[in-house]
């Protein structure tokens, strides 16, 4: 056991060493794998996203959460682009995410994430859509 005992009229402050603990997300067992997708129309390449993806999806028979990790060497990629909005579709065999980005220049997002899933070790099929402005950034960022 430590202890420290302050006098009266004496400052203590904590080291800046010290860091306020953030909440985190439980643990999973693997890493998650990243993977490069592209979408190209002719030799101008109009997405380029480097990403790992991990699905998750709460199971109602077992009352718990469910995760998926999407093995990039396992994926079919597709997409458009055009003026003012793009597709980045990234199928596998358990189903399906597609990423939909907006343009008002200068800026771009992401303006739909899409999601299937199917895992027929279970007979459970998930599908989940977010439709709003995300990840916003300038021109030639990410």
């Amino acid at each position: 056991t430590h202890a420290t005992t302050i006098r009266p009229g004496t400052q203590t402050t904590i080291p800046s060493t010290m860091k306020t603990a953030r909440p985190t997300l439980a643990p999973q067992p693997y890493p998650i794998p990243t993977g490069t997708y592209t979408v190209s129309s002719g030799n101008r390449t109009c997405i380029k996203a480097v990403m790992g993806l991990q699905l998750m999806a709460q199971n109602a028979q077992k009352k718990q959460m469910e995760y998926m990790i999407v093995n990039p060497n396992a994926t079919q990629t597709f997409g458009s682009c055009g003026m003012v909005q793009s597709e980045l579709n990234i199928s596998f065999s358990e189903g399906f995410i597609n990423f939909t980005f907006g343009k008002e220049a200068p800026r771009y997002y992401v303006s739909k994430i899409e999601t299937r899933l199917q895992l027929p070790s279970e007979g459970m099929l998930y599908y989940g859509a977010i439709q709003e402005k995300m990840f916003t950034t300038k021109l030639g960022n990410s």
